[in-house]
């Protein structure tokens, strides 16, 4: 029987290496080759391939082990505060981290809440009167300021920046003296309005340089699309420049207000009277005179700074985008 099969027949199915599990032939100038296997998704490896990849190692393993001693460094002074509003003093005393006797009560916060000295009721509100103006404010301002830093060329752009900068590095207490002849001369001292204006102007150095970072980093082509289409500079402001600036704009009022909500000297110097006290102003005359009530002072400070732990915790999302954007740009 003549075999008709041809050896030599370069296409021969017999001559061909077996495929690959997986893998599709190709064929490239008449050779057939194989692409390797693709690799499986994590999800549809093992459990110790998944559990090899999840770990952290080498130099991301030291990463993280540094973030989590810097996190644990902040996060142990907040636990013993917390802890120590709601334990008495007497075994406040003993030591926060004394677990021998743990007696959970709310009678500090009670007692800070109506404190005859200074109702931290009171100093809250007093605290939001100042910081919720001053945070819209220099947020639109310097916004408005910010703007034609990142998309005008004018005379003395860079010596008018480099101005800002100046007075942002200057210490606080370089302009209370001047601050406080005028708003003696004007009658707005000891008064919401008197300290509002301070921290918007002690504010518009950081947040104009902060928002002409991240304005640069926007596509001009959509203003120019806009420019094209008949707008106009108000209406590309409003309705291009504002809404794409959302995270830089929340990154901005989450820092204005933490720093305005806790501060502590522009009040001290500005504000005289008790019913017009904030509420870091508050917190030092819960110490007493004899004795620190230190669970009075921990109920009060913590009542101080749970509004802008609440707020960055809302706002975190956007706040990380604004931060990401304005350092990257």
């Amino acid at each position: 029987m003549t075999d008709t099969h041809n050896s030599d027949d370069p296409t021969d199915a017999g001559d061909e290496p077996e495929s690959a599990a997986g893998s599709d032939p190709k064929t490239d100038g008449g050779r057939v080759y194989h692409e390797p296997p693709e690799t499986a998704p994590i999800a549809d490896r093992p459990l110790p391939e998944r559990v090899r990849a999840a770990v952290p190692s080498g130099p991301r393993a030291l990463r993280y082990v540094v973030a989590i001693g810097v996190a644990l460094l902040w996060l142990v002074p907040l636990v013993g505060l917390f802890m120590a509003s709601v334990r008495p003093l007497d075994q406040i005393i003993q030591g926060w981290w004394n677990f021998e006797t743990f007696t959970v009560t709310f009678e500090n916060y009670a007692r800070a809440w109506t404190f005859q000295s200074g109702p931290m009721r009171q100093a809250m509100l007093n605290t939001a009167i100042v910081t919720v103006p001053s945070v819209l404010a220099v947020t639109l301002l310097g916004t408005m300021v910010a703007y034609p830093f990142a998309r005008f060329d004018f005379p003395l752009k860079k010596w008018l920046f480099f101005l800002l900068i100046v007075v942002m590095a200057a210490p606080p207490e370089l302009v209370a003296m001047g601050n406080y002849n005028t708003l003696r001369t004007t009658g707005l001292f000891d008064t919401y309005m008197g300290l509002i204006l301070v921290h918007i102007g002690w504010g518009m150095g950081w947040v104009v340089m902060f928002l002409r970072n991240f304005l640069l980093g926007l596509p001009e082509e959509l203003e120019e699309a806009a420019r094209i289409d008949g707008a106009s500079r108000y209406q590309i402001f409003k309705s291009i420049v504002l809404p794409y600036s959302a995270p830089a704009l929340v990154s901005v009022a989450v820092i204005q207000f933490t720093w305005v909500w806790n501060s502590f000297f522009f009040p001290l110097v500005f504000m005289r009277s008790r019913e017009n006290q904030l509420a870091p102003q508050v917190l030092p005359l819960m110490k007493g005179r004899l004795q620190i009530d230190w669970g009075l002072v921990a109920a009060g400070s913590v009542l101080t700074m749970i509004v802008p732990i609440v707020l960055f915790v809302t706002l975190q999302r956007y706040y990380k985008q604004g931060m990401v954007a304005a350092v990257a740009d």
